[in-house]
């Protein structure tokens, strides 16, 4: 390779890691497709392994196996913790291969959670989707199907995902979990856990709120993403994703990087801060 070819190569390794902290308190993604960045407890695997077509792109990732009932290492911190809350609320979000067809053992079971912290930086409470895999017969359905729930507990001796208010998945597929924190009115938490398909037709909304959960008293901003429980031989994830909303309210707050980190009302980022103060003046 040419000594240009390789200054020039450097040059553009160099601009995107510096530009990695700067989008961190914004956006977070992890599809895969060069590494595990931010993960522990998966193994990055190419489209179509153990017949698994990725959600998107060429790679995905499967999550360790622990035997119940202990808890995995399988999480991420969304490209680090924070302690305040963002004031637009943000989402998180993992699509999640749901394999009817698999065989598994009535009752297997995994938990995905994402949690908050408190605003001095430590853990606050956990949201989680409780899942599981069945085979029998019950108010749930019937023959092989996933059962879901949404609790503030994970774990099989915290959690149960036939519950009353679970929803029945009786195909297999890529599905998305996705969690959205948002003030509920009054500074009061409220987290909506959502599934929807691959192509964003929602299936189903728990909405989880306690009272004592208040923003900026005793709830900060996000901690991690966890596999809390993963009994499955094989469970893919994929498209992993955290995107705050700190929307831009006058032009000084964009000013001395102050862009950096702000976005619009939908979460998208500004190229400069010329761009933001254009978007405070015209909303475009």
């Amino acid at each position: 390779m040419k000594r240009t070819n390789i200054l020039v190569l450097l040059a553009a390794v160099v601009l995107m890691i510096s530009a990695i902290p700067v989008l961190a308190a914004i956006h977070y993604f992890q599809g895969f497709e060069v590494d595990t960045y931010d993960w522990s407890g998966v193994t990055r695997v190419g489209s179509g392994a153990s017949g698994v077509t990725s959600a998107a792109g060429d790679f995905h990732a499967q999550a360790d196996t622990v035997a119940a009932p202990n808890t995995t290492s399988d999480f991420t911190k969304f490209g680090g913790y924070e302690s305040t809350f963002p004031a637009g609320g943000y989402t998180t979000s993992i699509d999640v291969y749901l394999n009817v067809d698999a065989g598994n053992p009535n009752d297997t079971r995994f938990d995905w959670s994402s949690a908050i912290n408190k605003p001095d930086g430590t853990h606050r409470r956990d949201f989680v989707f409780n899942a599981g895999f069945y085979n029998d017969s019950d108010a749930t359905g019937t023959g092989p199907r996933f059962v879901i729930n949404a609790s503030t507990n994970a774990t099989r001796s915290g959690a149960f995902p036939k519950n009353s208010g679970s929803f029945t998945i009786p195909t297999t597929g890529w599905y998305t979990l996705e969690h959205h924190f948002r003030n509920a009115g009054l500074g009061v938490l409220a987290v909506d856990l959502s599934i929807s398909t691959l192509a964003g037709a929602p299936l189903k909304t728990w909405t989880l709120s306690d009272p004592t959960d208040i923003i900026g008293s005793t709830v900060g901003g996000h901690r991690y993403g966890w596999i809390v429980i993963q009994e499955f031989p094989i469970l893919a994830i994929d498209n992993v994703s955290l995107l705050s909303v700190n929307q831009a309210g006058n032009a000084t707050a964009c000013k001395n990087d102050g862009w950096q980190q702000l976005t619009r009302a939908d979460g998208s980022i500004f190229k400069n801060q010329g761009d933001c103060i254009q978007y405070v003046n015209t909303g475009k």
